[in-house]
Parts: structure tokens; C-alpha cells; sequence
């Protein structure tokens, strides 16, 4: 039996609509929470550091539970669609109450209350996010549609990151940037869960690998983490991360305080999407010649020269600083959509191993490297700007101005080297796939008979 070569359309688009609210509610919070806590509620950075850093640990136990229970889940609706259903409203409601502490708590109560609400929207993301994506890597069994598929999630939660550099806008334009805040909570809020709903009803599940996940969490658990390839991939996406978490934590500051213009973070944050998204096609048809890792690794180096390029921005070299973050975004769908690609296919050398379809677990792990990573540089970062003699909406030193452009171009640029020499080495490559993949295709053809056998009057 041969794996289908194509997905229709419709159905790849219906799949990838609920990106638009995913990526809204995530990249917000990616991009402008740390700055929003820091500047408007004016809370300490290394504190809100530590409260997403503790948070974040928490998805070590968050992410494989659910992963191993909507793997394990028996519904006519499928493995995946109930979660994602169950979940968009407590995402928007815990979003809403992040975003907005009530006025006048002390300065205990209001640590106390970011910690309360990230902590309950970090779990409503994990029990969304999981399962979507888990659903991305096997809705097509094909090696290179996986791909396609990642790309129309990629470029579609692109209309929802775009709907993020408006509300940054509002955010930083706004007098009142807590009213802003509240009513923008409010209305994107229940778009983005809408979308999330309407975007999965029309996904069907694929059939095959109902029943197919694994009964016995610790054995599941085992057979995950003594996966080799699901190991690198997440040391790789270890690293990899960082290139968002710079963006997201200090492109703002870097526009204020460097640059000297804060309302510039959003047209930044415009340029270096739009470049993602241009890339995202050639990204897709480089990796069909070439190969998936190859092209994966020639994004991370992209990317890490033009992190590089940033630390000479300056004050008022607003162009030089579009020129490097378009360097940057083009590198930028490697990970998005090689990544999520590669990992569907480490899915199947699993199944390969044990027989069962464990996509969840999976990503749970490749999610819980991608948060501790996100929170270790926060609250390193958090701790550096103030060691570097950073003060909120104050002029600064020289020294921390210096401080902020060695943060902003050293971190991911490191990292991002050694994310690709790790990649380097990555052992399963198409060809490898491409023998584990037929050699499914032969059980379950086999499988098919047996029940056909079975099914037959004696």
C-alpha cells in the first residue's frame, strides 16, 4: 500500500486556519509580554524573568501528560480535534487575565497574580498547541507533503503574526496602553479562539492511527526518549529558539533605546515576517532537491549572520537594522516548517521501533525544549539587564546600551551555530526515511489483509 503523495488543498488550509489565532495569541506574548511587564506594569525584568522561567518549567510535566493522553484518546472525533475544541476558550479567558492584573495590587499580590494567571495560560496552550501540532504530522504521510503542510500552517499563522505587529503598535502608540491591552484582550481574543474551532471542524483525522497510542505511559515515555533522532532534533531545537526569543525579548529595547525610536519595533517586526513568509516557498522547493537538513542548516547560518550584523546598529540606522532583520527572516522558516517536517518522520522511525503513533509525546518533547530554552534566556536576560545598569523608560548609559546590542546580536548568533553543527549529524535523512516509511506501508497493507481474512464467514 503507497503512502498518498498529496493532500487536498482544502483540507491543507482548513488545517493550517487555526494557526492564525495560535500564532496571535503566541507571538504576542513571544514578542511584547516581557517589555509590556517591564515598562507598564512595571514589574522588575529579572522578577518577570523568573516567573516565566518557573512557569515554563512547569511544561516539563504539562507537555508529556497531555501529549501522552491525546495520543491514547478514543473519540469519534478523533485523537486530536477534541482538545483543540476544549482548549481555545480557556486559552482566550487565561490570555485576557495575563494581559490584565487588576489596578492598584501591591507589588507582592501583582507577582503573585502574573505567576497564577501565565502559569493556568501556559497549561491552556500546551493542551491547544500540542495537539495541533501533533495532528500536523499526521494528517499526510508522505515525506515532502509533510513539508508542504508545515509551509500553509507556516504562511497562514503569518495573517495571525501580522494581526501582532498592529496590536504592538496599538500597544505602544496608546496613552492608556492598559485599557489598549484590555479591549484588545477582549476582541482578538475571541477571534483567535473562533478560528481555532471553525479551522479544525472541517480536518478529518487520519483513520489509520486510531487506537494506535500507547496504553502504558512510562513505556511510551521510554520509547520516546530513547528515540536518537527525537534527542538531537530537540538539542537542536534547544538552540534553534533562540533566535525568536531574541526577537521577542529585546528587538523592542533594542528600537527604543538603541536605535532611538520605540514606535520602530513594530515596522521591525513587519520586515523580518514578511521575509519569513517570501521565504517559506523557496524553503519548501530548496528542500524537495536538496534535502531537509541541508536546507535547515543553510537557514541557521543565515540567520546567525545576519544576528551578527545587528550588534553595529546604532542610533538612527533604522535602514541598516531592516537590512539585517530581512537577513534574519529569510533564514527564519527553516525551523518553522524543515523542522515540524523532519519531525513527522522521526514519529514514523518510532512506530517503526514500537508499533505505535505516538505524534503528541513527540512534539510534547520537542515543546518542552523550545519553552525551557524560551525561559532560560528570559531570565538570563532579565538578570544581564540589570547587571548591564538597564532602567526602564530612562535614558540609558553607554555601557547598557552596548550591554543590550551584545545581547541582542551574541545570543542567537552563537547559538544558532551550534544548533547547526548539532543538525550536522543528524542521522536520519531521506533516503533512511524513505526504508522506514515503506516498510510501514508493508504492515499495514498487511494488517488490512489479516482484517479482511478475519472479516470473512467461515
Amino acid at each position: 500500500m503507497a503512502t498518498p503523495e498529496k493532500l487536498p488543498r482544502p483540507m491543507v488550509i482548513a488545517y493550517a486556519v487555526p494557526s492564525i489565532g495560535i500564532m496571535w495569541t503566541q507571538i504576542l506574548f513571544t514578542n511584547y509580554f516581557f517589555k509590556y511587564s517591564v515598562d507598564v506594569l512595571l514589574v522588575a525584568p529579572a522578577t518577570i524573568g523568573w516567573v516565566l522561567l518557573v512557569t515554563r518549567l512547569w511544561d516539563a510535566v504539562s507537555d508529556p501528560v497531555v501529549g501522552f493522553l491525546t495520543d491514547a484518546t478514543r473519540s469519534s472525533a478523533g485523537r486530536r480535534r477534541p482538545w483543540v475544541f476544549a482548549s481555545a476558550i480557556p486559552v482566550a479567558l487565561s490570555g485576557f487575565l495575563m494581559w490584565n492584573p487588576p489596578v492598584g495590587l501591591s507589588q507582592d499580590l501583582l507577582v503573585l497574580w502574573m505567576f497564577l494567571a501565565v502559569l493556568v495560560w501556559e497549561t491552556a496552550m500546551t493542551t491547544l498547541f500540542v495537539p495541533y501540532m501533533a495532528l500536523g504530522s499526521e494528517v499526510s504521510m508522505n515525506h515532502h507533503d509533510r513539508t508542504r503542510v508545515a509551509g500553509y500552517r507556516h504562511v497562514l499563522g503569518g495573517a495571525g503574526q501580522l494581526c501582532v505587529i498592529g496590536s504592538v503598535y496599538l500597544l505602544t502608540a496608546s496613552e492608556s496602553p492598559r485599557e489598549t491591552a484590555f479591549w484588545l484582550l477582549i476582541g482578538g481574543g475571541a477571534l483567535a479562539a473562533s478560528l481555532k474551532m471553525v479551522g479544525i471542524w472541517f480536518v478529518r483525522e487520519n483513520t489509520v492511527h486510531a487506537g494506535r497510542g500507547s496504553r502504558h505511559p512510562l513505556h511510551a515515555v521510554r520509547d520516546v526518549f530513547s528515540n536518537p533522532h527525537l534527542l538531537r532534533l530537540v538539542a537542536i531545537y534547544f538552540f534553534e529558539i533562540t533566535s525568536v526569543a531574541a526577537i521577542g525579548l529585546l528587538a523592542s529595547f533594542v528600537c527604543q533605546y538603541v536605535i532611538g525610536r520605540a514606535e520602530f519595533f513594530p515596522a521591525l517586526l513587519l520586515v523580518f515576517q514578511l521575509s519569513s513568509y517570501l521565504s517559506t516557498p523557496v524553503v519548501v522547493t530548496a528542500a524537495r532537491r536538496f534535502g531537509k537538513k541541508t536546507v535547515w542548516i543553510g537557514t541557521m547560518l543565515v540567520q546567525a549572520g545576519g544576528f551578527a550584523a545587528t550588534f553595529f546598529i546604532g542610533t538612527g540606522d533604522e535602514l541598516y537594522a531592516l537590512a539585517c532583520i530581512t537577513v534574519v527572516g529569510l533564514g527564519s522558516a527553516g525551523g518553522t516548517v524543515l523542522g515540524m517536517s523532519i519531525l513527522a518522520d522521526v514519529v514514523d522511525y518510532d512506530e517503526y521501533r514500537s508499533g505505535e503513533r505516538k505524534e503528541a509525546l513527540h512534539y510534547a518533547a520537542i515543546n518542552i525544549a523550545r519553552k525551557v530554552s524560551f525561559a532560560s534566556v528570559t531570565a538570563f536576560v532579565g538578570v544581564a539587564m540589570e547587571g548591564i545598569g538597564f532602567e526602564p523608560n530612562a535614558d540609558q548609559t553607554a555601557d547598557a546600551l552596548a550591554g543590550l546590542s551584545a545581547l541582542f546580536a551574541g545570543i542567537p548568533a552563537v547559538a544558532l551555530v551550534v544548533s547547526a553543527g548539532l543538525l550536522w549529524s543528524f542521522g536520519l535523512t531521506g533516503e533512511e526515511h524513505a526504508r522506514v516509511r515503506a516498510a510501514l506501508d508493508v504492515r499495514l497493507a498487511q494488517a488490512n489483509r489479516d482484517r479482511l481474512e478475519s472479516s470473512r464467514p467461515v
